[in-house]
């Protein structure tokens, strides 16, 4: 969780700190994320990084909460609830296309297992429930074999008409 002197800062600064981050987990899985790097791409001393996040998987907490939250504007919430497929494969699209690309990449590829990034709750309903993990299933299946992307949508699709999910 980062610290209230993080939030205090300038939105310059948070920016270029936010920036360095990116980077560095768009290049480097956490396990060989060096804060070093870090630091000296957000022009900030090796204490402020240690004032502002507890450990590199605080950093990178963060950090992934910011790229996600660019990444669902837009197509999260109502969208997601009348067509789950179209969302799915929008968010794919968005993720393909997006300057954060390589930093959700690595994500699903080799951090997902070390961090808790927070999940959404658990729905009560068990087709919304089935719907939402087997969307986020093929999210993540897809990030991590983009080539197999088209074949993973049209099984999600052949999935969720199996439940009875009407597209818009």
């Amino acid at each position: 969780m980062v610290s209230t002197t993080f939030e205090h800062l300038d939105a310059n600064k948070q920016q270029r700190v936010l920036a360095a981050l990116v980077t560095e987990f768009s290049q480097y899985p956490l396990a060989q994320a060096q804060v070093a790097r870090i630091v000296k791409q957000a022009d900030i001393a090796r204490g402020a990084f240690y004032k502002y996040f507890s450990d590199l998987k605080d950093a990178y907490q963060y950090a992934f909460k910011e790229v996600i939250g660019r990444l669902h504007t837009g197509i999260a919430g109502p969208e997601m609830r009348r067509d789950p497929y179209a969302a799915t494969a929008a968010f794919l699209h968005e993720a393909d296309e997006s300057k954060d690309r390589d930093f959700i990449r690595l994500h699903f590829t080799k951090n997902s297992g070390l961090v808790s990034v927070g999940e959404a709750p658990i729905s009560e309903n068990a087709i919304e429930w089935a719907v939402t993990t087997l969307c986020h299933s093929a999210i993540s299946q897809a990030l991590a074999n983009p080539d197999q992307a088209d074949l993973i949508l049209k099984h999600l699709k052949a999935a969720l008409k199996q439940l009875h999910v009407k597209e818009s």
